[in-house]
């Protein structure tokens, strides 16, 4: 996981905000890669990392729409102001140049890190429903990881 994560010195609603602001990481480095892929001339791969980008906005969705149903008036302590480095990485980033397995392997570690934050908070007493979630998220994090390899070995990257 990116930052050390201390869950006892945040409120409920601080542990899906920053699950919040990791969704949103996440889908925008997925965009990165598809930007980078489209400027290459692989549209396919592009699409491809488009879609790894809609499956973590709508993570994102499920989170916010669980934080406003359970805390419809707590007000954030935290702000999306930094580089959290739940999901996405601190100082690595896609570049033009970047070779293809290079990306594949920055997807697949952002993607380790999110399973990872998802099994720390789930050690801490959340709420129920929010635990559910994010044990749905950790397993979604599996996913994209498989997804992520099963791609990587069909471009042999």
């Amino acid at each position: 996981m990116g930052l050390s994560m201390d869950f006892s010195k945040l409120q409920p609603h601080d542990v899906l905000d920053l699950a919040i602001f990791a969704e949103e990481e996440a889908e925008e480095q997925y965009e990165h890669f598809a930007t980078l892929m489209e400027t290459g001339r692989n549209s396919e791969l592009a699409e491809f990392f488009r879609k790894m980008a809609g499956r973590e906005k709508r993570h994102r969705e499920q989170i916010a729409e669980r934080r406003q149903a359970l805390y419809p008036t707590a007000r954030p302590n935290l702000a999306n102001r930094a580089v959290w480095g739940v999901e996405a990485p601190y100082r690595a980033k896609a570049e033009p140049s970047m070779p293809l397995a290079d990306a594949f392997k920055l997807a697949l570690d952002s993607e380790k890190r999110a399973e990872d934050y998802y099994a720390a908070a789930l050690q801490q007493a959340l709420e129920p429903t929010v635990a559910e979630l994010f044990e749905s998220l950790r397993l979604a994090e599996v996913e994209h990881q498989h997804l992520l390899e099963l791609e990587r070995t069909k471009r042999k990257a």
